[in-house]
């Protein structure tokens, strides 16, 4: 599948992906998993039909007034839900989409699930995809981003080829 990380702290949002897809052959992805539309960098867990969909969307963007949280509930999951019925995508087994999404906007993480729910998490670390849990666990032994995609990579067999990290916020303070 893939792995995407998000750290929000105070003063920071950095976002991690790395590179690799997987399906009838593993390829490495000319474009990151993570890019920006409409004024919110988007991290993507899933197909990379969804991928590509999402990347080139007409999104809605918040306002500077916008409450983020009422904003992703009435303007951004609705516009993702019709997104995804558009393309036709059937839910899982278990009722969900297969896909795995992290939204940042306003210094903000949101982590939006296969229901398309969203979820705000109180450590301000967030996780996407099959390696999500190595590297999950390699932050909390103290790895940067960074290096928690690295780990990530060793051990998923799904993760891996090029690593990329960017700040998409930084308090000006």
């Amino acid at each position: 599948m893939t792995t995407i990380l998000a750290i929000e702290t105070p003063n920071r949002v950095t976002i991690a992906c790395d590179s690799m897809a997987s399906g009838n052959d593993v390829i490495q992805l000319e474009q990151p998993k993570i890019f920006e539309n409409h004024g919110v960098t988007y991290g993507v867990a899933g197909t990379v039909r969804l991928l590509n969909e999402l990347r080139y969307a007409d999104l809605p963007s918040p306002e500077q007034d916008d409450d983020l949280d009422e904003w992703m509930t009435r303007r951004l999951t609705p516009a993702l839900r019709q997104l995804i019925t558009d393309m036709g995508e059937e839910k899982n087994d278990g009722g969900e989409y297969d896909l795995h999404i992290l939204a940042t906007t306003g210094g903000r993480v949101y982590e939006i699930t296969g229901d398309l729910a969203w979820i705000r998490n109180t450590s301000g670390v967030y996780a996407a995809g099959s390696g999500g849990p190595f590297a999950l666990g390699a932050i909390s032994a103290g790895a940067t981003i960074e290096q928690a995609l690295e780990i990530a990579a060793k051990h998923d067999p799904y993760t891996g080829y090029s690593l990329t990290a960017l700040e998409v916020w930084k308090d000006q303070e």
